[in-house]
């Protein structure tokens, strides 16, 4: 089911990708031999008009063959002069460049406004959990369970808006309204600037509360490989217990984990109904912190996605589904620069392996999971087509660029050395991702 959920994933950001290409080149009136699902030798293929369509042996990629595309096949060329890739204006090709990526950006558009219509925008509610030690909203005597409904008087009716007005706050008091035990209660609390760590690790400095959300002790996701898959422990397995100890929220349950490095400890879990216990030992693992290093115990969980949804009108969906889109372009541009910049390990690189295990366990979360997974990767698909690396879009579209800008085309032999180095660099890559995806299978350092 895994390798089936992979490949169906893959093969629609493969074929929106060639999609893009094939219709705006047809559109500029140039000639398309070819409309490849993967590379190497034909597995099926029929032809309609001038075009074949393949389905092909290798299903990494794919490719849209043009008339003339390759500057030196003079053959393709005497075929039809006027539908040559290589006789249209730079603008032509660029924009038949572009159409690629283009395409895997407009698909998680489209797919984030169908969640967004049709199942609705997620969402926290802002009820919260147990805060942190020592933290102000704890000395302020807020506790689990408690709602808030105000904020300084504003209605509150998201987590989010908690989280923006905080940060918005610059340290200023808050008044918070709460709903407690049926009572509303008043109280003041005031953030503390703290360093933390953003998404990809790096130290920023944030204000904050100590409070998150109230999250049940549901397991939403199992790491393959890792300590909680191997003693069988499931997706929507709920803990109720650790060592005899109830636990009733999620920030409860990880801090016992994670204080427990190397030993033993005893989950009471619950599943269909039946209750039983499971021994587990979390793996040592070193954790950067805003005062160093320490070392803390994980066993591959994360908690079930408990957000409420909220249908919104087509045209709202669009702006959220535009906004999205660009929000985690902008985080995966981020990202490629600070990996570039020595900033975040290399081993965080994935392949086709990590795609297959990740789309596999998204699955079994729901049809609106797997469809964000397809959404982001399409977005990554886009940004890696872009990288001006030669074989790739982008390098294709720089190529276009120094023409643009010389007022003629770079000469055959220095694109074909340029496309031997990108097809090295490109092989190079996809080696090193299977050897991280493989390193992580096997549990390699």
């Amino acid at each position: 089911m895994t390798i089936l959920t992979a490949a169906v994933v893959l093969g629609v950001l493969i074929f929106v990708h060639e999609l893009g290409h094939f219709l705006v080149a047809k559109r500029s009136g140039v000639g398309v031999l070819k409309f490849s699902l993967g590379f190497g030798p034909k597995l099926i293929g029929i032809k309609r008009g001038e075009t074949e369509y393949l389905l092909s042996a290798f299903p990494l990629g794919g490719y849209v063959k043009m008339i003339g595309e390759d500057p030196g096949d003079e053959s393709a060329e005497a075929a039809d002069l006027k539908r040559s890739f290589s006789r249209k204006g730079v603008g032509t090709r660029a924009r038949i460049i572009l159409a690629g990526p283009a395409a895997n950006l407009l698909l998680p558009v489209a797919i984030f406004w169908g969640i967004f219509t049709f199942a609705g925008q997620p969402y926290f509610l802002p009820i919260v959990g147990t805060p942190e030690k020592d933290s102000p909203a704890a000395q302020a005597g807020l506790a689990a369970g408690d709602e808030v409904k105000a904020l300084d008087g504003r209605p509150i009716a998201r987590w989010e808006e908690i989280k923006a007005a905080v940060q918005a706050s610059s340290g200023r008091a808050l008044r918070l309204t709460l709903v407690r035990s049926g009572q509303t209660v008043e109280m003041s609390v005031t953030p503390r600037a703290m360093k933390t760590r953003d998404v990809f690790g790096q130290e920023i400095e944030a204000w904050d509360l100590g409070l998150h959300p109230l999250l049940s002790t549901r397991i939403g996701q199992v790491l393959p490989g890792q300590v909680a898959q191997q003693a069988g422990l499931q997706i929507r397995d709920r803990i109720v217990a650790l060592d005899g100890t109830p636990v009733a929220e999620w920030e409860q349950l990880a801090k016992a984990i994670h204080a427990s490095p190397g030993r033993a400890v005893r989950l009471t879990v619950e599943r269909g109904g039946q209750r039983f216990d499971v021994t587990v030992t979390p793996q040592p693992t070193k954790q950067r912190t805003a005062t160093g290093e320490e070392e803390i115990g994980l066993i591959g969980i994360g908690p079930a996605p408990e957000s409420q949804y909220r249908r919104l009108n087509p045209l709202a969906a669009l702006t959220a589904g535009l906004k999205n889109t660009v929000d985690l372009s902008v985080l995966i541009v981020q990202g490629f620069v600070k990996l570039v910049e020595g900033k975040i390990s290399p081993k965080t690189i994935g392949g086709p392996i990590l795609i297959g295990q990740m789309a596999g366990e998204v699955a079994q979360r729901g049809p609106v999971e797997l469809l964000s997974f397809t959404a982001l990767l399409s977005i990554n698909l886009a940004i890696l087509n872009l990288l001006p690396i030669p074989i790739l879009d982008g390098g294709h579209l720089m190529f276009s660029l120094i023409e643009w800008f010389r007022g003629k085309p770079v000469s055959l032999r220095k694109r074909e050395i340029a496309q031997q180095v990108g097809l090295v660099l490109l092989v190079g890559l996809m080696i090193f991702a299977f050897y991280n995806d493989i390193s992580r299978l096997v549990g390699w350092p």
